[in-house]
């Protein structure tokens, strides 16, 4: 009889034993799990940070050919073969995610979106965007450079 009854409280202490062991495994597993979808989250931002840096590197590469096509004669065939260039690497980059901040003359200063680099006085209505000096850039929904402006500070003279 208290064979018997050692053997039950054996089997009954071997059980909680299997329990303990089988909820610290399940534990482990669900801390693995979280760690992988952690690492799986850090990878993809900074996959997505090396590609953000690695085109604002390229940006200043777009604004060289901005400058320079706003010194040439557009008709040339060798202007042309540059703005095929210039076409060709805007377009792989607006389909990486980077995209162009619009910045238009007459249009809006937007500090969200626009550095203004200068005030200047003039007959356009105060914060009204005068002219673009360098282009601004998005990432996947993030500014990586503001675009550089001349705002209007409207007139300061009286009729």
């Amino acid at each position: 009889m208290i064979k018997k009854h050692q053997k039950n409280n054996e089997i009954i202490k071997l059980e909680k034993e299997i329990k303990e062991l089988k909820t610290g495994w399940q534990r482990t597993q669900a801390d693995f799990d979280n760690f992988r979808k952690k690492t799986e989250i850090e990878k993809v931002e900074n996959m997505a940070f090396a590609k953000a840096e690695f085109m604002t590197k390229l940006t200043p590469v777009l604004d060289n050919f901005y400058r320079a096509f706003s010194q040439i004669k557009a008709d040339d065939p060798t202007t042309q073969g540059f703005y095929q260039i210039q076409k060709q690497l805007e377009d792989i980059l607006n389909i990486e995610g980077l995209q162009k901040i619009p910045a238009q003359p007459g249009t809006k200063f937007d500090p969200n979106f626009h550095e203004a680099i200068s005030y200047e006085e003039n007959n356009l209505p105060v914060d009204t965007i005068i002219g673009e000096l360098e282009s601004g850039w998005m990432f996947q929904d993030k500014i990586v450079k503001p675009a550089k402006v001349r705002v209007s500070k409207g007139s300061t003279k009286t009729n």
